[in-house]
C-alpha cells in the first residue's frame, strides 16, 4: 500500500533526526502548515513538496509515497542521463528558483494531463491543431464537465 506524504515527512524527519521546527527552519514554510501537512489534513502543493523533501535529502517521489529510492539522485552517471537530458538538466539549474518552479509545474500539470486522463490547459491557443485533435479536446471538456456535475 502507498504511503501518504504525511507518513513520509514524519519517516524522514525520524531518519534525519530532525524536528518540526527545523523542517520550518529549513524550508521556509510556516509551522501551521507543515503541522498541517504531517497530521495528513492537508497535502502540500508542489512547491512546498520540493522544498521538504530537499530540507530532508529525499527524493520527492518517495516523499509522495512512491515505491522509489529515498535518498536523493544527484549524479547524472546514476541516473543514465542521456546527452540531450544532461543539456536540459544544466539549462534547469541556470534558472533562478521562480524559473525553476515554472519548469517543475508545468512538467507536473503535463504529467498529470496524461497519465490521470485529466484535461491541464497547457495554452490558451489553437495554433496548428487538426479537427480531429480538437474535436478530442471539445469530447474530454465535455466529459469533464459532466463529471462535476455529478
Amino acid at each position: 500500500m502507498k504511503k501518504t506524504i504525511s507518513e513520509r515527512i514524519r519517516e524522514g524527519l525520524a531518519i534525519r533526526g530532525m524536528k518540526q521546527a527545523d523542517l520550518v527552519n529549513k524550508t521556509g514554510i510556516g509551522k501551521s502548515s507543515i503541522s498541517t501537512y504531517i497530521s495528513g489534513s492537508y497535502e502540500p502543493k508542489q512547491t512546498n513538496i520540493y522544498k521538504i523533501a530537499k530540507a530532508l535529502d529525499v527524493n520527492e517521489a518517495w516523499l509522495m509515497g512512491h515505491d522509489v529510492k529515498m535518498d536523493r539522485d544527484t549524479s547524472a552517471q546514476e541516473l543514465n542521463l542521456t546527452a540531450a537530458e544532461q543539456e536540459h538538466l544544466k539549462r534547469y539549474r541556470t534558472l533562478d528558483e521562480k524559473g525553476q518552479h515554472t519548469v517543475d509545474t508545468v512538467l507536473y500539470m503535463e504529467y498529470n494531463r496524461c497519465t490521470n486522463d485529466y484535461l491541464m490547459p497547457i495554452a490558451a491557443h489553437n495554433d496548428n491543431i487538426n479537427d480531429e485533435q480538437l474535436e478530442k479536446i471539445n469530447r474530454d471538456i465535455e466529459n469533464i464537465l459532466l463529471k462535476k456535475k455529478r
